[in-house]
């Protein structure tokens, strides 16, 4: 459903590319990936940053971790990063999903849009790049079986991908797949370093299954009513394996019978996968805002978001069974208690390096004239889903506070439209912002937005009116 959505926005947004200026300055996502470690230690990683941290849940205590790398702290430019001394990210950085390995002391993670992996050592708080031969697959979470191994996806999009088993000494091992021609990859793998591989083949109105091990890949039936992609695939503590598609969970109890669960909150896109001791399957909904159990006896129960909280991301649990998400538009960590339901916010300090996220600027915005991917929007028609059959309909776009009768509203609608998930949470932006002087100008020296002086002063105006903490 979101490869769907993302295309239909896509859609929308190349009927306005001749007026448009992308503008990816300011707080989109929380963490792309969190693991827990022995000690009870929070670990993430960061899609706009390129940072891993580390919470201490009792103190409270921060740590960041960054590649060493020298630029300049004014704006985003190519030219400004190191081509010699340290990583040179140029302007498409940051870290993709997390896995952790606690024998070893390492962390990895995927540089964002790129062949590499980062590996964070413990020891001496250094990184390393390892090359891949390919754009990297995988997000969130990465599978690692007990030796400490990566299991991976690496290669083009939409053929010549192979699996690849990384050692923690950055070895390379790999496994060509069963079909060439294929999309929506992904792979779980158990402690064993056994694992699982979904891919849709090229013109297949279904998606595939195999099971692989050393003797290689084997095909695995999958029920009739999965669709053309699977989601997300997860291999439990117990080494059964469970994935998401459409709308619902599936169980492979034993490998050898289907469970499906129907996620009871409608269009909730169920994506990311984790797993306690106890044998409850974890999951969030991207577009119900909520936590979702499957427990070991079958029983699913969700947890609603905070009110003002949306889009769960990185999902990971603890020992003490605690469940820790990211949410959309906000760095903060979450905590759930499942005895209670109760949610706790751990407040992350907004990045100390300068990255693509800017700090301090507007989400994913897109600089337009009028109100034209509006328009461009409402002309989409209702689709249907070929993996859930369920019919979607495109998210309104927000218009801000006050609009039409505000003129500021009307000099903002005009001038500046956001594009991430078609909504912009400015209320959030509220909670850590006392003046948008700087994020206009940011917005018109550095990403070109056509906006004149007089009306740079009305948007200023109207968003220092409804969109501060001095509101």
């Amino acid at each position: 459903m979101k490869n769907l959505f993302y295309r239909m926005l896509a859609a929308a947004l190349a009927l306005t590319a001749n007026h448009a200026f992308a503008a990816a300055c300011g707080p989109v996502y929380g963490a792309d990936g969190i693991a827990v470690d022995a000690l009870g230690k929070v670990w993430i990683s960061h899609y706009e940053d390129i940072r891993i941290g580390k919470l201490d849940p009792d103190s409270g205590r921060f740590e960041e971790y960054l590649p060493a790398a020298r630029a300049e702290p004014t704006l985003l430019n190519r030219d400004s990063w190191s081509q010699t001394e340290g990583f040179d990210y140029g302007r498409d950085f940051g870290l993709y999903g997390i896995a952790l390995d606690n024998n070893r002391g390492l962390t990895w993670s995927i540089r964002f849009n790129s062949d590499k992996l980062m590996r964070f050592s413990h020891s001496d708080n250094r990184f390393s790049e390892i090359g891949l031969p390919g754009r990297i697959g995988g997000r969130f979470d990465l599978p690692m079986d007990k030796d400490g191994n990566l299991w991976l996806l690496a290669g083009a999009a939409d053929g010549d991908s192979r699996l690849m088993r990384i050692a923690a000494d950055g070895s390379q091992t790999a496994y060509p797949l069963p079909v060439r021609q294929a999309t929506n990859l992904n792979v779980a793998v158990d402690r064993q370093g056994h694992g699982w591989l979904s891919l849709t083949p090229k013109g297949s109105p279904k998606a595939a299954l195999y099971r692989f091990d050393a003797k290689g890949f084997s095909p695995v039936k999958l029920p009739d009513a999965v669709g053309l992609y699977l989601t997300r695939l997860h291999v439990d503590k117990q080494g059964e394996l469970w994935f998401a598609t459409g709308n619902d969970i599936w169980h492979l109890r034993g490998k050898v019978s289907f469970e499906r669960h129907a996620v009871p909150t409608a269009n909730a896109h169920p994506a990311v996968l984790a797993s306690d001791e106890a044998g409850n399957l974890w999951f969030t909904e991207w577009y119900g805002n909520k936590i979702g159990r499957i427990a070991a006896d079958g029983k699913l129960t969700e947890y609603p978001l905070p009110p003002e909280e949306e889009m769960p991301m990185a999902l990971a649990v603890d020992g003490d069974g605690k469940v820790w998400f990211s949410a959309g538009f906000n760095y903060d960590l979450f905590r759930l208690d499942p005895a209670d339901g109760r949610i706790e916010q751990f407040p992350l300090p907004v990045p100390g390096n300068w990255s693509k996220n800017a700090a301090e600027g507007m989400s994913a915005c897109v600089v337009k004239p009028k109100d034209a991917m509006t328009k461009d929007l409402a002309k989409i028609v209702t689709l249907q889903s070929p993996a859930t059959e369920q019919m979607i309909h495109p998210a309104a776009v927000r218009h801000p506070t006050g609009f039409p009768e505000d003129k500021g509203a009307v000099v903002f609608e005009n001038n500046c439209h956001t594009a991430c998930h078609t909504w912009y949470r400015m209320d959030k932006a509220a909670n850590r912002r006392s003046d948008w002087g700087p994020t206009v100008d940011r917005m018109i020296e550095f990403n070109k937005a056509a906006i004149i002086p007089a009306d740079r002063d009305a948007i200023v105006d109207y968003l220092n009116r409804h969109y501060t903490m001095k509101k």
